[in-house]
């Protein structure tokens, strides 16, 4: 009886209906808004001054703010990306509360909503629709999601349903009682509560809002086609790595939205640091073969090939390389799951292997590069916004 209540009052956004005003969520915004955004200019115009301890507050708060977020809402929780251990799932609740962007199984259900019915009318954020709906549209003209079904691993947990009980505690706490109190310590209670606290908050929420707008807009698209998530340096370096979405779509349940060691993704190397902490483990990581198949088919899809059979011939080597990196990448696997008594005569020999394999695609990749990029030079084939060159 109890489950079947739940169900008829349960409720999931949608981008499906006309604009349904959320007074509550609205009531929510307003204070924040006008509290960041004029809060803190008064302060300062009636001399109220800027000084360390509120900027240091603020950005330790924004550090909170990347850790719930980033870390735990998003990679952790929605994606089960990496496992984190008790401790860290407090910790993920505590600083994602102090986001105000809701509760773990609210925003989860929504954004795994997203990924499964991306750019539909069931997508919550659905950017077709609008750049200003996918940016804040929905949360003040769609209900609040309450319909949790797609999230049964977060519901059985006593923490995550606590916290969408007793959202309002949680947040309260979190995002404007704790700096306030930071700010009692050193002197600046006011100050910590404005700055650290709502005009904090502002920019937390719109560097994530972002990520559902303008990385559906504006950015590059080097591993998919087929979706508008674009890879954008802009929101990777304005919400601490969340920007390179082209791939994070492609490759949902990889820790890394930045794959690459030099791509700015913060949350990612707090996610690996974790490991040796104790407070994260299981990361998983999309094998290299499979992100260059990605970026092959990628690229393909954008030339004709027929009437260009020194491109065909490139690129079925290296086809033929990558079967074969992919081929010894899993014997590699599952020699790792097994480590018989063996295991170090054939470790050494497999893991060659794999190197060579690696190298000798990495070599017809790039001459499928060079040759490509000749063939687009010369207007043989039409260029393109997606060149191999840019990825």
């Amino acid at each position: 009886m109890a489950k079947e209540k739940f169900k008829r009052t349960s409720i999931a956004s949608t981008s499906s209906l006309g604009f349904d005003p959320n007074w509550k969520n609205i009531g929510f915004l307003i204070p924040i808004y006008v509290f960041g955004l004029f809060g803190w200019p008064v302060y300062l115009y009636f001399g109220g001054g800027i000084q360390w301890p509120e900027v240091a507050i603020g950005f330790l708060m924004y550090a909170f703010s990347i850790v719930g977020i980033c870390v735990g809402y998003h990679r952790g929780f929605s994606h089960r990306s990496f496992k984190m251990s008790p401790f860290m799932k407090w910790i993920a609740v505590f600083c994602g509360s102090s986001t105000g962007e809701g509760s773990v199984l609210s925003w989860c259900a929504d954004h795994r909503r997203h990924h499964r019915y991306e750019d539909t009318e069931l997508d919550p954020y659905n950017v077709n629709r609008s750049f200003w709906w996918a940016h804040m549209g929905w949360i003040i003209g769609s209900p609040t999601t309450t319909e949790f079904s797609n999230c049964p691993d977060l519901y059985r947990e006593p923490l995550l349903r606590n916290q969408d009980k007793f959202y309002v505690p949680w947040f309260l706490v979190s995002s404007l009682l704790f700096p306030l109190a930071l700010g009692f310590v050193f002197d600046r209670p006011l100050a910590s509560l404005l700055l650290a606290g709502f005009t904090r908050l502002i920019i937390v929420q719109q560097f994530t809002f972002m990520i559902n707008s303008y990385a559906h807009y504006f950015g590059r698209r080097p591993y998919s086609t087929t979706i508008t998530a674009k890879d954008s340096l802009i929101c990777a370096i304005m919400a601490s790595g969340e920007g390179w979405h082209n791939y994070h779509h492609r490759f949902p349940f990889d820790y890394r939205n930045g794959h690459r060691a030099y791509h700015w993704d913060p949350a990612k190397w707090l996610i690996y640091v974790g490991q040796f902490l104790g407070l994260t483990r299981n990361l998983i990581r999309t094998p290299q073969a499979e992100i260059y198949r990605a970026r092959l088919q990628t690229q393909r899809a954008k030339w004709s090939l027929e009437d260009h059979p020194h491109l065909t011939k490139i690129s079925d080597r290296m086809d033929e390389a990558l079967q074969k990196w992919q081929k010894l990448s899993v014997e590699w696997e599952a020699l790792k799951a097994r480590k018989h008594d063996d295991w170090e005569a054939k470790w050494r020999p497999l893991k060659q292997k794999i190197h060579e394999a690696r190298a000798d695609y990495i070599i017809a990749y790039q001459n499928w590069k060079l040759q490509l990029e000749k063939t687009v030079r010369l207007g043989l084939v039409p260029a393109s916004t997606d060149s191999p060159s840019s990825n």
